[in-house]
């Protein structure tokens, strides 16, 4: 009979693996729950956020019973329709519980459509939800929990930020990948040894910088040469900022490719240009996703260059938009909230797609050379 002697694990290896699952977890607690609680708290009133900020949202869901008030059409208040071509009467009432008096929560409700009882109601007299017919009820509840989001679309225009940062992320990035693969076959795979070590160096010495260290510079040049508030300066901005990362990994990656391949291609008589076209990029396919994703999330989510170089809503970006809801007199918690939730999605969905090619392009980009 065979005796089995079970190894032990040594204390310290159990106590390491122990600290490990906990940073890990605690890390991915730190991440979570920030990102749960702007999710929920984004279906929030401003009063609730300003009661509570960590309670459940219940006001704009539990909205049946909501009392509106009557009020006189007048100059500040902005009809949802168009006045020249629907010239029925209708019923203005504003919500008592949310944003009151800010002709912010208002619904137009058209008086045929109504019980005469409540369609003959006075400004300053109070209707209750409940007390409308049931498509009314349903609308007005459906408008209500989407309260939020409706505003920040609506209000602060972020549907023409959010075509900006698709603009200045996808034309950015486009370039930098394009452009950095480029220069970093030139750098690894052309007889150009001194010059390489040369621009490699400057490359590597703009990696360093960043735009916020060089902003005052930036915005001077830019608008000695006309290019403030143009989508062509800052996507420029952004593509130069993001050529160092592009070169610098597409470089490593490329020195560890067979220079026979290349050799191969000359000796067939094919150009530097599609030697570099059909044979150099679809070899690269893993570092080039890299630098997509990278340079892309970090153009989407920048703020600053926008904030300085922007002077109108035609070119600001999402971020740009997310902070306009705040000001020195006021702040609305709620649509700045959605307006984050509709800036994040985008970059959690790409992300979540694309986390295991982002992790084989920096290994490839690191390892190969």
């Amino acid at each position: 009979m065979t005796n089995i002697v079970e190894r032990k694990r040594p204390i310290g290896s159990v106590i390491g693996s122990i600290l490990s699952y906990i940073v890990f977890i605690t890390w991915t607690l730190i991440t979570i729950i920030p990102l749960g609680w702007m999710f929920y708290s984004s279906f929030k009133s401003n009063e609730e956020l300003t009661r509570d900020i960590y309670a459940l949202p219940h006001d704009l869901f539990n909205n049946y019973d909501d009392e509106y008030v009557v009020v006189a059409p007048s100059l500040n208040i902005v009809p949802d329709y168009d006045t020249k071509t629907d010239t029925r009467e209708r019923l203005i009432i504003e919500s008592t519980t949310i944003s009151p008096t800010r002709r912010l929560m208002m619904h137009f409700r058209v008086k045929e459509d109504l019980p005469s009882e409540i369609a003959g109601r006075q400004p300053g007299d109070i209707v209750v939800v409940n007390e409308l017919p049931d498509k009314m009820q349903k609308t007005i509840h459906r408008k209500t929990i989407w309260f939020n989001y409706r505003s920040a679309i609506q209000r602060a225009g972020l549907g023409g930020k959010f075509i900006n940062s698709i603009i200045y992320a996808g034309v950015s990035t486009f370039l930098i990948v394009i452009f950095g693969c480029m220069i970093a076959f030139a750098i690894s795979k052309m007889q150009f040894k001194m010059l390489s070590r040369i621009v490699v160096g400057i490359i590597g010495l703009g990696y360093l910088l960043s735009i916020n260290s060089v902003i005052i510079p930036l915005f001077l040049l830019l608008s000695s040469v006309g290019l403030t508030d143009t989508h062509l300066g800052i996507i420029l901005v952004y593509v130069a900022f993001g050529m160092p990362l592009s070169v610098l990994l597409s470089t490593q990656f490329m020195r560890g490719l067979p220079s026979s391949l290349v050799e191969s291609a000359y000796i067939d008589g094919a150009t530097a240009f599609r030697t570099f076209w059909s044979i150099i990029i679809p070899m690269t396919v893993p570092v080039i996703i890299t630098i997509s994703i990278i340079s892309a999330l970090g153009i989407w989510n920048e703020f600053l260059l926008v904030l300085v170089l922007s002077s109108s809503d035609f070119t600001k970006s999402l971020p740009v938009g997310v902070y306009s809801f705040t000001s020195l007199t006021s702040q609305q918690l709620g649509w700045q909230l959605a307006a984050l939730v509709i800036a994040t999605i985008p970059v959690m969905v790409v992300y979540f797609s694309f986390n295991k090619q982002i992790t084989k392009g920096v290994v490839a980009g690191a390892v190969k050379g």
